[in-house]
């Protein structure tokens, strides 16, 4: 695990990396220098030597010199790589090749090429640590490399006032591309850091989005668990309630107990059915696809072909529109129309149903009547367990919406809603 760091100072390895990407672009970068810093410290004696024969100062062969000089600037470009671990050190290697070929062979003028090394190296510094490092180190290089020019044209002429003056005309070829690189570098490591801040900020929001996510999942499931818990307790009671009354009728009234067994039917038909409903919604709930959509009033065309297929005369009438409303008061009264269509398919089976809806600025009002139930399917008096009623007077009520249910004059059914239309629910 890699140690703290205080933010605004040093950036951390890996994103230093990113500027080479891989070791193996490093190594292209080091050649490439190499080669370029080579090149234009052998110009001149490359020069001389294609013009003809010269008289050469020195005590070793031009060629041994050139090599020399080759391996010197492979190594200076070599110190580059330092920069990933030990940077500073890395720069003060560059600075200190230069200072012993400058001491070694008194070549000032043809040693202007790695100037630009000690620049490279200088902004891989300046990129990764604080600006005011940056500076200092700028500082540290610019004195010990005029220093030790200075130090050398003093011995090589003898004259202070010569050296002074050799030194301030290399003084801008040194600096200038020193400072450039300082000033190159700390905006970039700004720009890294600034990155680096917004992946951060990037990851928390991530992390936050997760987080609701998984919230919005265990909330859904909740209510995916009450809707089962609705389907399952009202039908399968009603099961068991109309097959305890079909058993206590049989011995002495068969004809009404077969009559109670085709309710069961009816209701098993009805709980299935439901529950096909409730069970569609916890599978898109857990399916890695995109989940199905809470049911709500821009469906209700569905639940009337639904039970119209199934012998129920049903008028729909809607006016206004349903694909503005709140989401929450859209589902409640989808299940409210839901939940009296099935205790109308129930109680009355057969009877015409009619429904209305009616969309405000104001609020939503919903209605839903049945008929009287023909004679040749009369419901048992005192089945109605009355769940049904409860739960939607229950969900309309959280609305703060109103609920009437009650029989008609001709011995219908009749249940009205009236949900107010809040812009933030």
């Amino acid at each position: 695990m890699n140690p703290p760091r205080e933010p605004g100072l040093e950036l951390d390895a890996s994103a230093t990396r990113t500027f080479f990407r891989t070791r193996r672009a490093a190594l292209i970068l080091v050649a490439i220098v190499s080669v370029s810093t080579t090149v234009q410290v052998l110009a001149t004696p490359i020069t001389a030597m294609m013009a003809g024969p010269v008289d050469w100062p020195f005590d070793i062969s031009i060629s041994l010199l050139c090599v020399i000089l080759a391996v010197a600037c492979v190594a200076q470009a070599s110190a580059v790589l330092l920069s990933d671990r030990w940077p500073r050190i890395a720069v003060f290697a560059t600075v200190a090749v230069y200072l012993l070929l400058l001491g070694a062979f008194d070549i000032p003028n043809w040693l202007i090429g790695t100037y630009l090394v000690v620049a490279l190296a200088q902004f891989l510094l300046a990129r990764r640590v604080s600006a005011g490092s940056a500076v200092v180190c700028l500082l540290g290089v610019v004195v010990a490399g005029m220093g030790g020019l200075f130090t050398w044209a003093v011995f090589y002429s003898g004259d202070v006032g010569t050296a002074l003056s050799f030194m301030a005309n290399e003084f801008f070829r040194f600096t200038a591309p020193a400072l450039g690189a300082t000033a190159l570098g700390i905006w970039w490591g700004a720009q890294v850091r600034q990155v680096n801040l917004a992946r951060e900020q990037a990851e928390l929001a991530r992390q936050e989005h997760d987080a609701r996510v998984n919230d919005a999942r265990e909330r859904e499931r909740a209510r995916i668990a009450q809707e089962l818990h609705d389907v399952a307790g009202q039908h399968l009671a009603g099961l068991v309630t109309l097959a305890d009354a079909a058993i206590s009728l049989a011995p002495a009234r068969p004809d009404e107990a077969i009559r109670l067994v085709g309710e069961v039917r009816n209701e098993g038909r009805f709980a299935a059915a439901s529950l096909a409903g409730a069970l569609s919604d916890l599978h898109a709930a857990d399916a890695a696809g995109p989940a199905e959509t809470t049911r709500d009033l821009r469906r209700a065309g569905e639940l009337v072909e639904f039970w119209s297929q199934r012998g129920m005369p049903v008028s729909f009438d809607l006016d206004g529109a349903v694909s503005d409303l709140p989401a929450v008061v859209s589902t409640t009264a989808y299940r409210v129309l839901q939940e009296a269509l099935t205790n109308a398919a129930k109680h009355a089976p057969g009877a015409p149903v009619t429904i209305s809806v009616t969309v405000t600025d104001e609020e939503l009002r919903a209605r839903v009547v049945n008929q009287a139930p023909g004679t040749d399917s009369m419901p048992v008096p005192g089945l109605d367990l009355g769940w049904g009623l409860r739960g939607m007077r229950e969900r309309v009520e959280l609305l703060r919406g109103t609920l009437f249910a009650g029989p008609t004059p001709t011995g219908g059914w009749d249940v009205r809603i009236a949900i107010p239309i809040d812009p933030i629910a």
